[in-house]
């Protein structure tokens, strides 16, 4: 099992396990037209518009309270991204996804719209590699990417991950598959 206060870093960023009562304001702010678009499943959007603000500030507080909770078992591990200046990016590593073979891990990640284009995304991802590679969880991790996706295929670049498989996701999504080979512990 995985301990429940690590964290990584870089000394400019820093990934750790989610707080509720620390990271909701930017979890909220940072949920915008871009992250929907590319993260979210098709129907996602209209029941998140659905909901009043009251509704969502309590539904994205739950969400962060469930990945807390649920961080040292596995197979996923959620992390936020802090700089000094707050929260930047999101990044999970899951090792039960369904578009990756088994004992692989997928690495998602999300970044706060005033930190796009800083390379805090690429240094979540690395950092997530990182921890990967600490806890001997896996050798290699998947970055999957609409095609229109430019920013984030910026950042599968950016940490190293090349490009093995063009497909079509379960929702009809086209989407680019990325491997990024993770270190061994040293």
């Amino acid at each position: 099992m995985i301990a429940n206060d690590l964290s990584y870093s870089d000394n400019v960023l820093t990934i750790r396990r989610a707080d509720p009562d620390v990271d909701l304001e930017g979890f909220l702010s940072g949920t915008d037209d871009a992250q929907i678009d590319w993260l979210w499943d098709p129907g996602q959007r209209e029941a998140w518009e659905a909901l009043s603000t009251d509704a969502q500030r309590e539904h994205q507080r739950g969400h962060l309270a469930s990945i807390r909770e649920s961080f040292g078992p596995g197979p996923k591990w959620c992390f936020v991204a802090v700089t000094a200046a707050g929260y930047a990016v999101y990044v999970d590593c899951d090792l039960n996804n369904s578009n990756v073979p088994e004992g692989e891990a997928n690495i998602s990640y999300t970044c706060h719209p005033r930190f796009r284009g800083l390379g805090y995304a690429s240094r979540a991802v690395r950092l997530a590699s990182r921890f990967l590679s600490e806890n001997e969880l896996t050798s290699r991790a998947h970055i999957i990417v609409h095609p229109d996706n430019v920013t984030s295929l910026r950042v599968a670049h950016a940490v190293g991950a090349v490009e093995v498989e063009r497909f079509v996701d379960s929702h009809g999504r086209p989407m680019i598959r990325h491997i990024l080979e993770v270190p061994p512990k040293a």
